[in-house]
């Protein structure tokens, strides 16, 4: 069964050889991907090990988060309840990563990590804690009553061994969303171990989409083989 994906929250982690930053040179930076539309950010604050660019300010949880963040060993870059779409987030992952490289020492980055976030709305489910228990993990009343109370949130999460085919090790998670109780909330994480360099960086628009794949041909269809009238 497939479904209708609502992403709600991108992040893409690109791990890299220690480095301490110059803050004139993140500075630099920053006015770089000013000008640029596909990675430009419009504030600048200097961070423990390193600088964090944004488009947001964020005062509660909840709002939306626009930010790029450069530490000692990593390029930290999240799009949350921002409507960004994959291929905006994979072109910003893609712009920053080659305009930082020569913040980067051995100017690769050693690993990659992506996280995709997405809402599924049920279709036979109006509770979708009850559908994770009942249906998708087979609890039953019985089985729940050693507790003192029923949970509020329901879900599990999953790890997988390396693809044989591009190396990743994905994990998933699947939860109730407090947001919706009509809809599941669904995550991937992408984990990509083989450094890129300077030549190879179409390939993190590769994994990046990969990792989102996983959610839209195999999380979802896992979800949607309990989300039927036989499964009731």
């Amino acid at each position: 069964m497939a479904f209708g994906l609502r992403s709600v929250a991108f992040v893409s982690e690109l791990i890299h050889q220690p480095a301490r930053h110059d803050p004139r040179e993140l500075q630099k930076l920053h006015g770089d991907l000013f000008a640029d539309p596909a990675c430009s950010y419009r504030d600048f604050r200097l961070v423990a090990g390193g600088a964090q660019l944004s488009n947001t300010a964020v005062t509660m949880p909840g709002q939306p988060i626009s930010c790029a963040t450069l530490l000692a060993d990593r390029i930290q870059i999240r799009e949350e309840q921002t409507g960004t779409t994959k291929e905006d987030m994979a072109a910003r992952t893609r712009a920053l990563a080659e305009r930082a490289l020569s913040n980067v020492p051995g100017q690769a980055y050693l690993a990659q990590q992506f996280t995709v976030r997405s809402v599924l709305a049920l279709r036979t489910s109006s509770d979708a804690r009850a559908f994770i228990l009942h249906q998708l993990m087979g609890l039953d009343d019985e089985s729940l009553s050693v507790f003192p109370s029923e949970p509020n949130l329901a879900g599990l999460r999953l790890a997988f061994p390396p693809h044989p085919g591009s190396g990743a090790i994905y994990a998933v998670r699947v939860e109730s969303y407090a947001q919706d109780v009509r809809s599941v909330f669904v995550e991937t994480v992408g984990t990509f171990a083989s450094a890129l360099g300077a030549d190879q960086l179409d390939e993190i628009v590769e994994r990046f989409d990969l990792t989102y794949l996983f959610i839209q041909d195999h999380l979802a269809a896992f979800v949607g083989g309990f989300d039927n009238e036989g499964a009731l």
